[in-house]
């Protein structure tokens, strides 16, 4: 009785993930415009045959495939490799950040569709407003290990880039939070916005007193848009060097 009790609960879970996964695949196939919005904000279009564009500050990069070409401040379209070891005067001190994360961009439906991997339980969907757009809402919670992993690199990043002092303590069993929200258009169907979030307390010693209790929140937000309409807007020279059918 337990083990059909278990089952059933399970079910629902499991075609709520797949419903989220075949809007995911629908969402690839179709292509859409983007905005990514986090450390550092991006935006661009996704389309069939694996083209992905993104733009950062004054950064713009193009993927078809393995291919990828930055464009700098200057106008030109070079390989990530060649942009991170150019020399130049007046560098922009986010330049290689920004550059390697260009060259390490992936679809956002294909980064929800990895994060999936990582989600343990969730509830029945909801309805909620989007911008005007009534969506169906489904909110999913990170399997413990893979949060504090998560969380355990974000940290380690954080410090190791001087954003964030080492905590003295990271109260891991008790605070850890991490949840993914989607939201589907009930109308279209069509993939909305997604939202990453995950957050744990952590402390700093105070002499003769009480830690000095802080959290340590990450989130990042997708929208989506112009699903099937996104446009491929690059020079032909520029889609002759990605290989990208005329």
């Amino acid at each position: 009785m337990r083990a059909l009790l278990v089952l059933c609960l399970l079910i629902p879970q499991d075609e709520h993930l797949e419903a989220i996964k075949k809007v995911l695949r629908a969402s690839g196939d179709e292509g859409y415009a983007y905005r990514v919005k986090g450390r550092f904000e991006r935006d661009g279009e996704v389309l069939p045959d694996a083209i992905l564009t993104s733009r950062m500050k004054i950064y713009q990069s193009a993927r078809h495939g393995e291919k990828i070409l930055v464009k700098g401040p200057e106008g030109l379209w070079k390989t990530p490799e060649e942009r991170l070891g150019e020399k130049t005067e007046k560098i922009d001190p986010e330049a290689a950040d920004i550059v390697r994360t260009l060259q390490g961009a992936e679809a956002p439906h294909r980064i929800i569709e990895a994060l999936l991997a990582d989600v343990d339980k969730g509830r029945e969907p909801e309805e909620r407003e989007v911008e005007g757009v009534m969506c169906r809402r489904y909110v999913l919670y990170y399997k413990a290990p893979a949060l504090k992993e998560s969380l355990e690199k974000m940290i380690d990043k954080a410090v190791e880039k001087r954003s964030l002092t080492r905590p003295d303590e990271i109260r891991w069993s008790s605070t850890a939070r991490g949840s993914l929200r989607i939201y589907v258009g009930k109308k279209d169907g069509h993939l909305v916005r997604a939202v990453d979030e995950r957050s744990v307390k952590i402390a700093y010693k105070v002499p003769e007193q009480q830690p000095d209790l802080k959290t340590y929140k990450t989130e990042m937000e997708f929208d989506f848009s112009d699903h099937g309409k996104a446009k491929l807007q690059l020079a032909k020279e520029v889609q002759e060097r990605l290989d990208i059918p005329q």
